[in-house]
């Protein structure tokens, strides 16, 4: 599983202060977390919303 999801998600100092994000995005798996858990939107609407693959979303939330 950590293969799988070093394939969506990547850190990289001195980018989106250092956090994990999205790979080759500067969305956070923190932005994409409370989007989904606090404001309730769903992993489809978060990956038409932002562009983002439906497995980089899935990586996030995991």
């Amino acid at each position: 599983m950590a293969k799988i999801l070093d394939d969506h998600i990547e850190i990289t100092p001195r980018v989106a202060g250092g956090k994990l994000r999205i790979a080759g995005r500067r969305i956070t798996v923190q932005n994409i977390a409370i989007w989904h858990e606090r404001m309730g939107t769903s992993a489809d609407e978060i990956a038409t919303e932002y562009d983002l693959t439906l497995a980089g979303v899935y990586a996030a939330l995991a």
